[in-house]
């Protein structure tokens, strides 16, 4: 079972712990999440640096420099390792892996000011968005399930869209063959709320994910967060670095 924390701003089945702790293990997650410059003494790879300067998005260069010092601080203190010497490389599909036979699987996401990363010994993906005003209707009857669709032009609200978006590619990230081959096989299930908070149910063909949604309101500004695991954490650590 999940332990509950006694952190008001956070939900009660996420630990708030302290930075750096152990390793997560079996079906432990870690989670963490701090603003955009974090740790920006930490170098990334000259491949890495290459990659963030060939794009035109401002917002997505300093959310992929972000994530990738977040993970090589963490990681250097879990493994004993230089962060600049971490060898993190794509996979054909775009998915980071830092390259090893028993190193966590890890997933980054950033959205707005705040970036976050979620480890764990299983597969693991997760996806923070800002709530903001969209065309749900039309971008759920696009992407979703008739199902999905017709429950979010029923509700016609943002947050309903964003919580399926979010849940849905947190799995796909999870499942690692990328957005474009997924998206149009991947369907969103509510499960009744119990004492772990919000879980909804992901299908991907014949494969099922366990996503855990929840929100979070910054100043003026409401974030969603889910996490993806193929059965639900033991235990979620969450450290705020902000």
């Amino acid at each position: 079972m999940m332990a509950s924390t006694k952190n008001p701003n956070i939900p009660e089945f996420l630990i708030d712990a302290p930075f750096p702790w152990m390793l997560p293990k079996g079906k432990e997650v870690s989670l963490f999440i701090a603003h955009l410059d974090v740790f920006a003494e930490i170098p990334v790879s000259e491949e890495e640096q290459k990659r963030c300067e060939s794009m035109s998005s401002t917002a997505a260069r300093q959310g992929i420099l972000a994530g990738r010092r977040l993970v090589r601080n963490i990681l250097s203190h879990w493994l004993s390792v230089d962060p600049v010497k971490l060898q993190i490389r794509l996979s054909s599909e775009g998915r980071p892996y830092l390259v090893g036979d028993s190193n966590p699987f890890f997933s980054i996401t950033h959205s707005g000011d705040l970036v976050m990363v979620a480890f764990s010994e299983e597969e693991i993906g997760a996806d923070l968005e800002i709530e903001r005003q969209l065309d749900s209707v039309a971008l759920a009857s696009r992407f979703f399930s008739d199902q999905e669709a017709l429950l979010i032009k029923d509700k016609n609200d943002t947050e309903t869209f964003f919580k399926h978006w979010t849940c849905r590619e947190a799995a796909i990230k999870a499942d690692g063959r990328g957005m474009g081959k997924l998206l149009a096989q991947t369907k969103v299930k509510s499960v009744p709320k119990d004492e772990k908070g919000d879980c909804l149910n992901v299908e991907i063909g014949s494969d099922s994910w366990s996503v855990a949604h929840w929100m979070m309101g910054i100043l003026d500004q409401r974030y969603h967060v889910a996490l993806a695991t193929k059965i639900m954490p033991s235990l979620i650590r969450w450290c705020d670095l902000r």
